[in-house]
């Protein structure tokens, strides 16, 4: 390897180790690693990133966001909450497998675990604490709940992963239902096994009436939902569209039926998922333009080579993307992980035979886990911000559930169909 490349890539780590922004980190390593080879100039670092965004599926980010904000200002949240609670409350930790379940729901119109976390845990907390939980497992079951926000479609890591990896968005939306409900039965158990040997939480009757009475008034959630995705697989719009109109669906929500968002939220809810997308969009910008650069020096190919020189045995190499997929998720964001990791993974993937698409989603399951790992743990983040509760007592109450995730990661890992059953053959 070059001693330009080497260098590149080592004041990388460098800076990812002593916590310079990774923008920054992304956008140096671009710059370096385009004077180790001959084929663009430095102009071309511009113009890739300028590219990157310049991208009608990536459109579908930013709309996805603003989406959870609006479903956790009009309403169709608690409705969600409601629901769940009478139809899973009955288990031991009524409250929390409620939260668990509710945080399914709605990741099923946000596709953003942060936004699953803060508006699902705000919504809770009050009622949890009532009813007996600790803050930590409050915090840790919302924490947790958060991670099927980027599995269950929509998902915005999904569209950044499918623009990554040039598959079809679409696809893994399918792909990703099945191993998110999994991901919420694996959780709901853990959760209720938990609280029972802690004796915290209540339980509430099941009552048929009260559920489809509740059922009934969360129709605006699944109406959204049946929307994006039946509008996606019908061939009535693309996922970017959908995005756009669940953004119009959940506004009119909002404004006319539950009418809980006033004319004067509009501006405060659009600024606060513009200073999300705005601190993501550049993320991409500067990993792709960085993916390029790496695919033009040939490290894809060398990943590959090393990765069949270690074993040629797919279960064994599945195992090794898996440890490296936990620990990337462990000390980095998620989305430049995918735009970094992608062009150098997904080939070694294809060399033993793995589907883009279940790849795909094993990749982004993965990463989930890395959101209640630390050090740097999003949903820990935000749970801790919400509930007052330090960061090492949330990882070591959500301990028993990432175990479950684990489980759960490595049953979609070896068994494709979990994740390619709904996924139409081409």
């Amino acid at each position: 390897m070059d001693i330009i490349v080497c260098v590149g890539l080592g004041a990388i780590v460098l800076m990812l180790a002593l916590g310079v922004e990774i923008l920054v980190c992304l956008g140096l390593g671009a710059v370096i690693l385009t004077f180790a080879q001959d084929q663009f100039q430095i102009n071309n670092v511009g113009i890739t990133a300028f590219g990157a965004i310049d991208s009608f599926p990536l459109l579908a980010m930013p709309l996805y966001i603003l989406t959870g904000d609006l479903i956790a200002h009009s309403g169709i949240a608690q409705r969600l909450v409601n629901f769940s609670r009478t139809l899973i409350g009955w288990l031991h930790g009524g409250l929390a497998v409620t939260l668990i379940l509710a945080s399914g729901f709605f990741a099923a119109i946000s596709g953003s675990n942060s936004a699953t976390v803060a508006a699902m845990g705000r919504m809770m907390l009050g009622s949890m604490r009532k009813d007996g939980y600790p803050d930590d497992v409050s915090a840790s079951v919302a924490a947790c709940g958060g991670t099927v926000g980027i599995i269950i479609p929509p998902s915005i890591v999904f569209v950044i992963y499918g623009v990554a990896a040039g598959v079809s968005v679409g696809d893994l939306f399918l792909a990703g239902i099945i191993p998110g409900m999994l991901m919420v039965a694996v959780m709901v158990l853990v959760t209720t096994i938990t609280c029972y040997r802690r004796k915290v939480g209540s339980c509430f009757p099941f009552n048929w009436r009260t559920t489809l009475r509740e059922g009934w008034r969360a129709n605006l959630a699944f109406g959204a939902t049946a929307v994006i995705l039946g509008g996606i697989y019908g061939g009535v719009f693309t996922p970017t569209e959908a995005a756009a109109i669940a953004v119009a669906y959940c506004l009119i929500a909002g404004l006319f039926i539950t009418r809980e968002i006033k004319p004067r939220d509009i501006p405060v809810i659009t600024n606060r998922s513009s200073d999300i997308a705005g601190l993501v969009a550049p993320i991409i910008a500067m990993a792709i333009a960085l993916s390029q650069v790496l695919g033009v020096l040939g490290l894809p190919k060398e990943a590959v080579e090393l990765f069949l020189g270690i074993s040629k045995d797919p279960t064994v190499l599945m195992l090794l993307i898996l440890v490296i997929l936990l620990i990337a998720g462990m000390t980095m964001e998620t989305t430049p992980i995918v735009l970094l990791l992608t062009p150098l993974l997904v080939p070694v993937a294809a060399s033993i035979g793995i589907h883009p698409v279940h790849f795909g989603v094993v990749v982004v399951m993965a990463l989930a886990i890395g959101f209640v790992t630390p050090p740097v743990g999003l949903n820990l983040f935000v749970a801790s911000a919400i509930t007052g509760v330090p960061v090492h007592r949330i990882a070591v109450a959500s301990a028993p559930m990432v175990v479950g995730l684990l489980v759960a990661l490595v049953a979609v890992a070896f068994v494709p169909q979990l994740s390619l059953a709904l996924v139409p053959t081409r």
